[in-house]
């Protein structure tokens, strides 16, 4: 959670569960399924907004690679 609120809160708002500003509701959804999105935006398959790209680089800079992994865990496992 703490993940969240410094590093995807501003557009993931109430913990995943808003979809406002098409940025998609995170809570809930199946761990593979963020899984193979996550991926989909890390390795350039699907692009990633300007900002989006700023905080996950700072977040696996200072956090590791294992902070994708606790936000997913983080995601999938918050009522929708």
């Amino acid at each position: 959670k703490k993940l969240h609120k410094k590093y995807c809160e501003k557009c993931h708002e109430d913990d995943g569960r808003s979809a406002e500003d098409d940025a998609g509701i995170l809570a809930g959804q199946w761990a593979p399924y963020l899984r193979y999105n996550m991926e989909d935006f890390t390795n350039g398959s699907r692009p990633m907004e300007k900002k989006m790209k700023k905080k996950l680089n700072s977040m696996r800079k200072k956090h590791g690679d294992k902070s994708i992994d606790e936000l997913i865990h983080f995601y999938a496992s918050q009522n929708k």
